[in-house]
């Protein structure tokens, strides 16, 4: 390349031509580490994964009897999913938008304690992966299927909520869980101590966030950087 079309950033070495390509020189640029759910980058917390909660789901519960057929409608954001469904001795049978589907069921004994039969677990099993679960899922690209890793790779809601500070999420399930138990009680002393251990992270990561802020808003002379990437 002659040198008046040298781009940006690259200096010419006269070893260049037998390395088959010139030699890029170190720019002194600024490390700028992003924070966790892009806290005072500019970013989007915006979650990148398909969430278990976006896609319809169909529950064991919703079978209906042996040799009957329901029809279930779920709405969606790209309008209402109507699937008939049907339970025979060859499975579940679904058929939504003129596809049909056959998924299959298993069953097995719950031997709890000492003898005697309690109870019996039944599971679907995920047509696409094989997999044994409680709910399948509906994905307008591919159909019905699991939420595993290997087959529709959806994530449940709480891995990609709040997860600048975890501790916000572990107090009110905690919180939950003493409105539901005796005041008096151990659990209800153990559950509070819980709940103080979270709400000083809580305060700790505000500290934390606060300074890191503080921090590179000083660097910048008091300005806010419009793209920091």
């Amino acid at each position: 390349m002659p040198p008046g079309n040298t781009p940006i950033g690259v200096e010419l070495n006269p070893l260049a031509p037998s390395l088959g390509r010139p030699l890029a020189f170190l720019r002194n640029r600024e490390k700028f580490t992003h924070m966790v759910a892009a806290l005072g980058s500019g970013g989007s917390t915006a979650p990148k994964h398909r969430l278990v909660s976006d896609a319809p789901r169909l529950r064991l519960r919703d079978l209906p009897a042996f040799d009957k057929t329901v029809t279930l409608t779920w709405q969606t954001p790209a309008g209402a999913l109507v699937t008939r469904v049907s339970v025979t001795a060859a499975g579940v049978v679904l058929v939504t938008g003129g596809t049909s589907v056959r998924v299959g069921l298993r069953e097995w004994k719950m031997p709890i304690g000492r003898g005697g039969d309690h109870g019996t677990r039944r599971r679907f099993v995920c047509a696409r992966c094989g997999s044994f679960r409680d709910a399948l899922h509906w994905v307008a690209e591919v159909g019905w299927g699991c939420r595993g890793k290997d087959c529709l790779d959806l994530e449940h809601n709480c891995r990609h909520e709040q997860r600048w500070c975890p501790a916000i999420r572990r107090r009110a399930r905690l919180l939950r869980k003493l409105a539901r138990c005796a005041p008096k009680g151990l659990k209800a002393r153990r559950l509070r101590a819980q709940i103080v251990r979270e709400q000083a992270a809580m305060l700790s990561n505000l500290r934390r966030a606060n300074r890191d802020l503080t921090k590179r808003m000083n660097h910048h002379g008091g300005r806010r950087r419009a793209n920091p990437g």
